[in-house]
């Protein structure tokens, strides 16, 4: 009977300390403000249906410069293919 009370004191006792403790631990900080989406529709090669993908803008700008990377790389080899076979004519 002496250990019900003793483990039904414990409980009360931890019972109001736990508020105290929640009032005085620091408050949250503020969730992080969503970033605005922006939505595009892609066509991926090889299919006629186009896909909605939404990113933030920075990932937009992300995704067009790799993009225009890509552009460059294969220009310049289109390039270099097409003076090769110009020299090999002459």
């Amino acid at each position: 009977m002496n250990r019900i009370w003793t483990a039904i004191a414990a409980t009360a006792m931890l019972m109001t300390a736990a508020p105290a403790m929640a009032q005085s631990a620091e408050p949250a900080p503020a969730p992080a403000p969503k970033l605005k989406k922006t939505c595009r529709s892609l066509t991926p090669t090889g299919s006629f249906m186009p896909t909605r993908v939404c990113n933030t803008e920075a990932q937009w700008r992300e995704f067009d410069g790799v993009n225009q990377q890509g552009v460059g790389e294969f220009r310049r080899a289109l390039n270099m293919t097409s003076t090769n076979e110009r020299n090999r004519r002459n």
